[in-house]
């Protein structure tokens, strides 16, 4: 008490010492107290079971039981219990139906992960939290509907459900986690809703039925590769009041003054495109598995082009550079087997880590003066490639002993 009284007084003493010089004070980070480190080690471990849980038992005042017909039956009232391996999962494959009953508000980490004989769920009103993995590898479940009360789908919840492909998302859901729906390769019908202000790396990665995608005017955070390798993906579409993102007339999805361009729908329909004269960087895996596409024009407005932009676009076949460019990202066009024409810029100093590694079709290629690094394998696994170096008649420092394959071809300039 004695601290916390003192610390009161110091924090009033220079904010009235801000006061009388007209100035800002700078705000030391508050100190934490024993009582708050407490509370926060409590938040952390509270959802955690304990060693000695009942046999019956899942959470503090929840109990399970499995029927003779395979429905596994949540019982009691309040928040289950996380776990790495839940108590049922010696009868996971005696499961067929999971229910919830009212007065049950949590569903912990990995509780249902790998019952693979699932085929249906269902989950009460009374639903606030739902934990990291929960349903992950439920191969048979083909839909559910998310209580209202859920504002987080966590990271991994619904990874490979294959067959999963209605999703009802409540209405007050404000976060979609990592991989949430990784690999849930039947998915085509799951609306965002309005409200929600994130959607985490590789949330729809693989989701091969999502046709379309509406981002809602509250989206505020788009993660890496959130829908790549949605095969059937033709086009995104924005709320005119989103304050963030925009898409342009082909669907093409773009910050909101399109200076960056985000993501590229796999379903394109054309085989080559054009980047607007606005953007001035191309985010991570902006087009990666894009196998639609043979060409690919930068213009020379854009700085910055992020990793693995062009990852494993297996046809395209011509990709122009911008005038500019100083960095080729890490596997920017790494396993894009019929990539056979490019040309370095001439301003270029890195070329990072696989950035091309994987490029089979590529044939020939100069490496500028100004190149001072070069990353393990940026052309690995290029064999009949045949690589011009100006400027230099050796390796310098920075390049590595591993950077071209073993087979390819190095003239160097003497």
């Amino acid at each position: 008490m004695k601290k916390a009284l003192f610390l009161l007084c110091l924090s009033a003493l220079l904010l009235a010492a801000g006061c009388l010089r007209g100035g800002n004070v700078p705000q030391p980070a508050p100190e934490t107290s024993a009582a708050e480190s407490q509370t926060a080690t409590e938040t952390q471990t509270q959802h955690t079971a304990p060693a000695d849980l009942p046999e019956d038992a899942c959470g503090e005042a929840l109990t399970w039981s499995l029927s003779s017909g395979g429905t596994l039956k949540i019982s009691g009232e309040g928040d289950m219990y996380d776990f790495q391996t839940a108590p049922w999962n010696s009868e996971r494959q005696n499961i067929y139906r999971i229910e919830a009953e009212s007065g049950v508000t949590g569903v912990g980490e990995n509780a249902f992960a790998g019952c693979d004989k699932a085929y249906g769920v269902t989950l009460p009103d009374t639903l606030e939290r739902i934990g990291s993995g929960a349903f992950a590898g439920c191969v048979k479940l083909s839909s559910i509907r998310i209580p209202d009360g859920v504002q987080t789908i966590p990271e991994r919840c619904f990874e490979s459900c294959s067959a999963l492909w209605s999703v009802t998302m409540p209405a007050g859901l404000r976060e979609i986690g990592d991989r949430a729906f990784n690999l849930c390769d039947h998915l085509s019908d799951a609306k965002l809703p309005d409200g929600l202000v994130k959607i985490g790396d590789e949330s729809f990665a693989f989701c091969e039925r999502i046709y379309s995608c509406r981002i809602p005017a509250s989206l505020t955070h788009l993660g890496t590769n959130a829908f790549v390798r949605c095969t059937r993906l033709s086009r995104f579409t924005v709320s005119d009041d989103n304050p963030n993102f925009a898409a342009d007339d082909r669907g093409v999805l773009y910050s909101k003054k399109m200076t960056i361009l985000l993501a590229f729908p796999y379903a394109y329909g054309e085989s080559s495109y054009t980047v607007a004269d606005s953007v001035r960087e191309i985010g991570e895996g902006a087009f990666s598995y894009c196998d639609g596409l043979r060409s690919v024009t930068i213009p020379d407005t854009v700085e910055t082009i992020g990793a693995q932009a062009f990852y494993n676009c297996n046809n395209l076949e011509t990709v122009t550079l911008p005038q500019g460019l100083t960095v080729i990202a890490q596997e920017l066009f790494a396993n894009s087997e019929s990539l056979r024409e490019i040309t370095l810029p001439e301003t270029l100093t890195e070329i990072r880590a696989g950035a091309f590694e994987g490029c089979k079709g590529l044939e020939e290629i100069t490496i500028p003066q100004s190149v001072s690094v070069i990353e393990r394998d940026a052309f690995g696994n290029c064999a009949d490639l045949t690589v011009r170096v100006e400027g230099k008649s050796i390796a310098v420092d920075g390049w590595n002993v591993y950077w071209v394959d073993t087979n390819a071809t190095v003239i160097w300039d003497e």
